[in-house]
């Protein structure tokens, strides 16, 4: 069998205009030279394309968990759209048990969510359909929204738009209570100061007083503290969370909302002195299911994934990435599960601790290709290698940041290659969606969302030829460029090898 190294160029999309593109703008000369001089193509990342919603960009999380599947899957934000489109929540038991406490008991209602369109870790239209259908429910509970603003996933400056599509539909029983910025709360690196000032906002009544939300919102824009890290704030309709009082989450993603359900939760949790409330807590999705049974549907697992598939065959694997994207390169590569593969080594390099991504650009590149090379000299038979700097940079909306973080990983392309050359090792280059790709628009705004350009697939080796496709189609691909039997889960799937590939 060929040895293999896949590297992963996370948020690294290809658009032809040069205007607010920061790859073409960062120069790469090794990945140029890697493009004109081995077979490439181009993969669809999103959209329809994959089987999102048409004009849904692609991300990390789903962009992993396609290309490990290499196959059609199930998304979250698929599966909901579907339940609200057909009214389906009503006959949902855990629904209408969280309704049943509420009526009975009279308490609050206290909805934690993600006000974005972003769809990756959340949609505003379903919160939307979610307040209808408590209309339909009867409920006439207080009902206190804790907004939290995205500003990386969706543009910079929304969340006022966001909160008057939502007071559109708002009864007179439902009120914003506090807004605040996703970087206090959506942490996956335990930073508990961070999480500490969210915990207070919604408990311990601690944040900005801002009766004009409105004023004070456009006045943290002035000072250049856009929508991802607007303080925790207090409308005129603030209400903290008490005892018998109800929680929900209503985002979808689970490693993100995992450290703040813990702090909730747990009553032994050391992270930060709390209070002794502890209020019922509901989600959509498990998201840390052994402390918490309460939510609404199951995750949709995809077995036989890329990884699982080759380590059923006795190869052995590394997967080195940083850990700000370690749920992309495990949880979400292996579907939507937590294995301990036989054979399959995860290396995971600690992100820096700097509060934003732009103060170092290079992030922690050249350690994950130090990594990747010993992986190599060490004789794995598969390895795969996420460089996180075109996404993480990308959301920052800071343009030069960005295109120093794509030089940095274009060094490292470049040592990885040449050690490649001497470990004998294929070499395969792709992205699972696109980011870096628009940065500034051709009206000057900022973009920190991601983008609907298709991403490179690159196989280093001048006697196959490839076509432009889908990335479902890329771990198929993988396999028979190795010339391994694909798994019958992958059957279905074209892939990106054309017939006279020899």
């Amino acid at each position: 069998m060929k040895k293999i190294i896949t590297i992963i160029l996370d948020g690294f999309g290809m658009r032809e205009d040069i205007y607010g593109n920061a790859v073409k703008m960062a120069g790469m000369t090794n990945f140029i030279n890697i493009w004109n001089n081995y077979p490439h193509c181009l993969l669809k990342a999103s959209g329809e394309a994959i089987g999102l919603p048409e004009g849904q960009c692609g991300s990390s999380e789903t962009g992993h968990e396609l290309f490990g599947a290499g196959r059609e899957i199930n998304y979250k934000l698929n599966d909901l759209n579907e339940v609200f489109k057909k009214d389906r929540l009503k006959y949902n038991p855990k629904y209408n048990e969280m309704i049943s406490n509420l009526i009975d008991k009279e308490n609050n209602l206290h909805i934690v969510v993600l006000l974005s369109d972003g769809g990756v870790s959340s949609h505003i239209d379903h919160l939307i359909s979610f307040l209808n259908e408590l209309k339909k429910s009867k409920i006439k509970n207080n009902v206190y929204i804790h907004a939290l603003s995205d500003g990386k996933d969706s543009d910079r400056k929304y969340i006022i738009k966001y909160m008057k599509q939502i007071e559109k539909v708002m009864d007179d029983n439902v009120k914003i209570a506090t807004i605040c910025g996703r970087f206090y709360c959506l942490d996956t690196n335990k930073d508990y100061k961070k999480l500490k000032t969210y915990y207070e906002l919604l408990f311990d009544n601690k944040g900005v007083n801002a009766l004009n939300l409105q004023r004070v919102i456009n006045k943290c824009y002035e000072r250049k503290v856009t929508d991802e890290y607007l303080p925790p704030l207090k409308t005129a309709s603030y209400h903290k969370i008490e005892k018998n009082d109800v929680v929900l989450f209503l985002n979808y993603s689970e490693e993100e909302q995992a450290e703040l359900l813990t702090s909730i939760v747990v009553k032994d949790f050391d992270g930060f002195p709390k209070t002794d409330v502890f209020p019922k807590v509901y989600s959509l999705y498990p998201i840390a299911s052994n402390i918490n049974k309460n939510y609404f549907f199951d995750n949709k697992k995809t077995n036989k994934t890329l990884v699982e598939y080759l380590s059923s065959l006795d190869i052995t694997q590394a997967r080195v990435f940083e850990d700000s994207k370690k749920y992309s390169m495990t949880y979400y590569f292996d579907g939507r599960r937590y294995l301990n593969l036989d054979g399959c080594d995860n290396i995971c390099i600690e992100s820096q601790k700097n509060p934003n991504y732009e103060i170092k650009p290079e992030l922690n590149s050249l350690q994950v290709a130090k990594t990747a090379i010993k992986c190599m000299e060490e004789d794995y038979d598969a390895i795969f290698v996420n460089f996180a700097n075109p996404d993480v940079l990308g959301h920052t909306g800071n343009f030069q940041a960005t295109i120093n973080g794509l030089q940095a990983v274009d060094v490292c392309l470049g040592k990885i290659i040449s050690s490649a050359e001497e470990n004998f090792y294929k070499v395969v280059i792709l992205s699972t969606h696109a980011k870096a790709d628009t940065i500034i628009d051709r009206d000057n705004n900022i973009i920190t969302k991601n983008t609907l350009s298709s991403v490179p697939f690159i196989i280093m080796d001048k006697k196959v030829k490839l076509r432009n496709g889908t990335l479902t189609m890329a771990a198929p691909t993988i396999l028979e460029y190795l010339d391994i039997a694909l798994p019958k889960e992958m059957k279905n799937t074209e892939t990106l090898l054309e017939k006279n590939k020899k």
